[in-house]
């Protein structure tokens, strides 16, 4: 979901989870810095403009994300940027020691192996994230994934915004993203319209997942997991807390995955939906409780 502007939509998002929930005060608090500038470098590379890649109807069609076999090294320029901004404050909250702050500067300043990593990623090839932590000294590899995909997801939400009208069009009812393939780390309920008679507010209510890596938001439908597809209403459950019904969990127990969902029919200001995840945490641990497993792991939801 783009906004007027990423970066007061995040600092938004970040007062109203302290405001909330004054447990998760600290962690808006030691990660805010790094949702702040991430929204900074989407808004700069959209404005000056990021390469573009043709949408294949016929491709998309078959199920084929946008970003599978494209030359991704003509993103390793600001890919690159985005790493000099944003690794100093990764590395700062990860914990790094200064010679892998020192190796892994190095290795994101060259333009194959930062496209190399983004190339990875875009086709799941966790093997080539495994080696290369191995090589860097950062264990456990999902670490080097997590840094990859925060680098990363500046520059591929910019792209997503510059690919605009056309994206927007797109018919697509898969559980992975149609541009990069990812999954979705959470999904959300459209806000209200206001229409032009007579500033009638009303609808939404409409059912998009949100991609973990992009930042894309397509229309899913509303009683369909999106892990393996299941409708069935006897296999699949919701849970929520009673003073804020609005953040809720979608559970499957046919495959055992979770997907968390807001109402942005109840929220003003509406949030920035990467950062209003460490609010939920919650959640997500009562999830885990309960024996299911996030469609998505992220940083946040597998804090123990």
């Amino acid at each position: 979901m783009k906004s007027v502007s990423c970066q007061n939509t995040v600092l938004s998002t970040l007062e109203t989870i302290k405001n909330r929930v004054p447990a998760y005060a600290e962690l808006a608090e030691k990660f805010g810095p790094l949702f702040v500038e991430k929204g900074r470098l989407r808004e700069e590379m959209a404005a000056k403009g990021v390469v573009t890649p043709k949408i294949d109807a016929a491709r998309l069609n078959a199920g084929v994300p946008i970003l599978v076999d494209e030359n991704l090294s003509l993103l390793a320029d600001p890919m690159k940027e985005s790493a000099r901004a944003l690794l100093p404050l990764l590395c700062e909250l990860l914990g790094l020691s200064q010679e892998v702050r020192e190796k892994l500067g190095g290795f994101l300043d060259d333009s194959g192996n930062i496209a190399g990593l983004a190339q990875a990623r875009i086709e799941g090839n966790w093997k080539h994230f495994e080696n290369t932590s191995v090589q860097l000294g950062i264990e456990p590899f999902t670490t080097l994934l997590y840094i990859s995909e925060t680098v990363f997801s500046p520059v591929l939400c910019a792209m997503v915004d510059n690919l605009g009208e056309p994206l927007s069009k797109i018919s697509w009812s898969r559980g992975y993203c149609p541009v990069c393939g990812a999954t979705p780390s959470i999904s959300h309920l459209s806000p209200r319209e206001v229409t032009d008679l007579d500033q009638l507010v009303g609808g939404g209510g409409k059912k998009f997942l949100h991609c973990s890596l992009c930042g894309h938001d397509w229309r899913f439908m509303r009683n369909t997991c999106p892990a393996c597809g299941n409708d069935e209403n006897e296999s699949r459950e919701v849970f929520y807390t009673d003073n804020a019904k609005f953040e809720r969990i979608e559970a499957c127990h046919k495959c055992g995955k979770y997907c968390l969902n807001v109402d942005m029919r109840e929220c003003e200001p509406l949030p920035d939906l990467d950062t209003i995840q460490i609010g939920l945490i919650h959640l997500d641990i009562f999830a885990r409780e309960n024996g299911l497993e996030p469609i998505s792991p992220t940083l946040w939801n597998t804090l123990d």
